[in-house]
């Protein structure tokens, strides 16, 4: 008896493909990636007297324009001093300390004191170890900075020594 004709093997389906972790990039599947906005507030006000910049945030190349504007406000509207209240800033770069070495200067040039107050460790660390410090006075607080203003002082607070 003859052979029965060999059958192909029944059909497989194929294998199902893993979805891809990454789809290929389209068109279609295109994302733009969005920039955190800056995280600074400045704003400019009077304190006794003298003018008060309190900024609260971080202080980098893409905030400190704000800071800057603000400061050559604070320093056109005074003739006795400005006091920037620094105890909401978690961070200060370069460009920061750039923007106060340029403010102190035009200071200076305009018989102006520039106070900072209220820097925590980490942008107190900067502020000193750059020499900042030499132009821009330090104080532990606006009590202490309103304080040391009135009394004529040119000597850093004992607290910050």
């Amino acid at each position: 008896m003859p052979a029965p004709p060999a059958q192909a093997p029944p059909a497989r389906a194929p294998a199902p493909t893993p979805p891809l972790r990454n789809p290929p990039f389209t068109s279609q599947n295109r994302q733009t990636p969005v920039a955190a906005e800056p995280e600074l507030t400045v704003q400019v006000s009077d304190l006794a007297g003298y003018a008060l910049v309190s900024v609260s945030g971080s202080i980098d190349y893409h905030t400190h324009p704000a800071l800057a504007e603000q400061l050559d406000q604070a320093i056109t509207a005074t003739r006795l001093a400005v006091i920037v209240d620094m105890a909401h800033v978690d961070f200060c770069d370069s460009s920061g300390l750039n923007c106060f070495a340029r403010a102190y200067q035009r200071a200076h040039t305009r018989g102006i004191s520039l106070v900072a107050a209220g820097l925590r460790d980490r942008v107190h660390r900067v502020f000193t170890m750059t020499g900042l410090d030499f132009g821009v006075h330090l104080q532990p607080d606006l009590e202490t900075a309103v304080r040391w203003l009135e009394n004529g002082s040119r000597r850093p607070s004992p607290d910050l020594a």
